[in-house]
């Protein structure tokens, strides 16, 4: 009997799992519920990306394509465990464009390999590893942050809340507070503005 009450338990374990993973349809905006105060980890295909805070709990996917052709080929997928959130893209490398609402209240983790990204809105802990590309960060009042970490290899680093103005190759500056939460930001090439 208890042999069967832990297969039972795994088998269950198992179908929630799977019914948690929801890949991309046709139907736009992909929603998932999700509460506020939870990690979010962004995994992103190379493309413009636009992420905001919203005042609901869920996060939200849309998307567009510059050539309707191509649409068929983006697919996104999001997965929620408890209080961690997983959202995967793909797609053509050229002419996508994506906007994410998460929580305002969020952690969020984002590898994205290249292109734009745009972050406003969201109040906690941040994470932020790109190869190449533009990004502009909403960060809040300075006193929401115990430490902050923000290099860019090969151009601009500008980081007004934070005194900070650097352009050119290897720029970094790292800055400590009172805070709650952490910002690491960590760009190879292209230009860092956190405002």
């Amino acid at each position: 009997m208890k042999a069967l009450s832990l297969g039972l338990g795994a088998a269950v374990t198992l179908l929630v799992g799977v019914i948690a993973a929801q890949p991309s349809t046709d139907k736009q905006p992909l929603e998932r519920a999700f509460k506020p105060g939870g990690l979010v980890r962004l995994r992103l295909a190379p493309a413009a990306y636009r992420i905001v805070g919203h005042d609901a709990s869920s996060i939200r996917v849309r998307w567009s394509v510059d050539h309707p052709e191509e649409s068929g080929r983006v697919h996104v997928e999001t997965e929620v465990t408890g209080a961690t959130a997983v959202v995967r893209t793909s797609g053509p490398h050229h002419g996508v464009h994506f906007d994410i609402a998460l929580p305002e209240r969020s952690d969020v983790e984002v590898d994205l390999s290249a292109g734009d990204l745009d972050v406003r809105g969201i109040e906690g802990n941040k994470t932020l590893s790109m190869w190449a590309g533009d990004v502009a960060m909403d960060v809040g009042r300075p006193d929401l942050y115990r430490v902050v970490d923000a290099t860019v290899r090969f151009g601009d680093l500008n980081a007004r809340p934070f005194s900070v103005s650097k352009g050119g190759i290897f720029r970094s500056f790292r800055w400590t507070g009172k805070g709650k939460y952490s910002l690491s930001a960590h760009l190879f090439a292209g230009d860092l503005t956190l405002r």
